[in-house]
């Protein structure tokens, strides 16, 4: 029988995130707004000559003012981002969910290839995280939940994975040896050989 989990990781305190969201918009139509006002003033016709006339400062402060507008538009949705985890047989697919809509597949990682993984806390962690070359992926957006590493490597790179799991997908992936025997590693630092019954 399959073993099969899915599991959304969502904002504890969305409240505040989104006036946040709505700010930015607000803040981005005005700086949209400005850019246009300062393009539409590039050309001008000067009245004494009726010759053409170029406001370079105009040009400057109009793509300013829309770089500005774009950024805020490309980052805004990540202030409604949500994390997607689904388990496998093994396999742990991740994926990014922004503002409900857009979906971003991260990474798929296999249990069996998990060098060292446990609670992101205590000295296994931090001995992880020191390693050269390490690439780090915080794939979590509570920072107060149960958040665990998982160290692998994948194309000659390394990778450690912080994600937001519920106790159930711990207890399964820990379950009927997925996980290869020693790469656990509780907070206090101390190994464990055994797989959860």
């Amino acid at each position: 029988m399959d073993d099969f989990l899915e599991q959304t990781a969502v904002r504890h305190k969305h409240g505040i995130y989104s006036v946040f969201y709505w700010l930015t918009w607000v803040i981005l139509a005005c700086f949209a707004a400005f850019a246009l006002i300062s393009l539409s003033g590039f050309l001008g016709v000067d009245r004494e000559t009726g010759r053409m006339t170029f406001h370079w400062q105009s040009l400057l402060l109009g793509l300013a003012s829309g770089a500005v507008a774009f950024f805020l538009f490309r980052v805004k949705d990540n202030l409604r981002l949500e994390y997607d985890y689904s388990f496998t047989n093994g396999t742990l697919d991740i994926s990014g969910i922004m503002n409900n809509k857009r979906r971003r597949y991260l990474c798929s990682m296999e249990t069996k290839e998990v060098v060292r993984c446990g609670p992101a806390a205590g000295p296994a962690f931090a001995r992880t995280l020191s390693e050269p070359g390490i690439k780090r992926h915080n794939w979590f957006v509570n920072r107060d939940a149960k958040l665990y590493y998982f160290y692998f490597q994948k194309k000659g790179q390394k990778h450690v994975a912080i994600l937001e799991l519920s106790d159930e997908m711990i207890s399964v992936i820990r379950s009927k040896k997925y996980l290869n025997i020693g790469v656990w590693y509780d907070a206090d630092g101390k190994q464990s050989y055994a797989s959860l019954s």
